[in-house]
């Protein structure tokens, strides 16, 4: 029987490079930088580019975090919720990240 083989054609357009603003950390609802003020850079691994810079947490963010989180379950309505309340926020969660794939 015939193999059938597959060929990769050159892309026509030129892909657009990313536009991707500096990445910080949500803590507690705000957009903070790290304590430190350390950031690392993200690449483009089809071109090796930079895209963006991220903050770098450390252990003092982390501890922050979690205290942030802590207090937002136990003052939350998240914590109250039964458990199909909480299927039903996750189900639209997960339809709004499909609907918003492409971004």
């Amino acid at each position: 029987s015939p193999v059938a083989t597959a060929t990769l054609s050159k892309p026509t357009a030129k892909r657009s490079k990313p536009t991707v603003p500096d990445q910080k950390m949500l803590i507690g609802g705000q957009w903070v930088s790290a304590q430190s003020g350390k950031t690392f850079e993200t690449h483009d691994p089809s071109t090796g580019e930079v895209i963006c810079r991220v903050a770098e947490a450390a252990a003092a963010d982390v501890d922050l975090a979690v205290a942030a989180a802590r207090k937002a379950f136990e003052s939350g309505p998240w914590s109250r919720t039964d458990a199909s309340g909480r299927g039903r926020v996750l189900n639209k969660l997960a339809d709004l990240i499909e609907e918003h794939q492409d971004e």
